[in-house]
């Protein structure tokens, strides 16, 4: 069956007229850029037109809502990231509501006006991206939104001499947080982003810890270190940075952007 015939064959079942299925056809072939494929086969299609044409055999029944259950998936890396650019041209075209069910973090934080994230059918938080990357509701949510994923760490809360709280980690001195906790106190989960950690002067950090593994990605680098306790902690750093495995760093936290969850797992605010 060629392109034209799988684009025709739901209105054909449907008893629309030819030239209305034609004129459906040429549209949907214009949006999505495959009006030269029309005669071709599915054999003769990559994998990106391939999705464009399971696309179009939905816009030609002129719907009002889309349901896409991970269109992605099938695709090698580089494709994967060219479609989906194709699919937030094609949603700005049609202005439709799209249903865009994924695994894939980056696919949801990249698409969506808002995010539901589900968990073993149960909604744990509905917002837009950056709200659920800058306010996660608990740490399922934490975990999934962000790449490399937020850094959790157990530790304990007490007043600090301030009369801030202050946060102590594997047994160190601890490092005391701007804002109120309210009446959090004892064992607690501090989340913090890689990119929110940056390696720091020796004696001028907050945690010592040896690096373990070193990702050289050449316009950053991802740290990863081991603390005296065995906690791992990711840092990315900007650019390239002049550390190896066995080094041992001072891993400095932007407290500005911490977050704690309670025992339950559920987000703690910080006022």
């Amino acid at each position: 069956m060629s392109v034209r015939q799988n684009l025709a064959f739901g209105l054909e079942n449907a008893r629309m007229a030819r030239a209305e299925i034609d004129a459906r056809i040429a549209e949907a072939a214009r949006m999505l850029e495959i009006a030269p494929y029309l005669d071709r086969r599915p054999g003769q299609l990559s994998g990106g037109q391939r999705q464009r044409v399971a696309i179009g055999r939905a816009i030609v029944r002129n719907p009002t809502a889309f349901l896409l259950d991970e269109p992605l998936s099938n695709l090698d890396a580089e494709l994967r990231i060219s479609t989906r650019a194709e699919l937030a041209a094609l949603h700005e075209r049609l202005s439709a509501t799209m249903v865009y069910v994924t695994h894939d973090q980056i696919e949801a934080m990249t698409l969506a006006d808002r995010i539901v994230v589900l968990r073993a059918g149960r909604i744990e938080q509905i917002g837009t991206p950056l709200d659920l990357y800058n306010h996660p509701a608990n740490l399922f949510v934490a975990g999934f939104i962000g790449a490399p994923r937020m850094n959790f760490l157990p530790v304990k809360v007490a007043p600090g001499g301030t009369g801030r709280p202050s946060l102590t980690l594997d047994g160190s001195a601890g490092f005391e947080i701007d804002g109120n906790v309210g009446a959090a106190n004892g064992d607690v989960t501090l989340g913090l982003r890689p990119h929110h950690i940056s390696l720091a002067d020796a004696g001028k950090g907050d945690v010592a810890a040896r690096v373990a593994l070193v990702e050289a990605l050449g316009s950053e680098t991802i740290v990863h270190t081991k603390t005296s306790g065995g906690q791992t902690m990711l840092a990315v750093v900007a650019g390239q940075c002049p550390v190896a495995s066995g080094d041992t760093v001072d891993l400095k936290f932007d407290t500005s952007h911490l977050h704690l969850f309670d025992d339950t797992g559920v987000r703690i605010a910080v006022s």
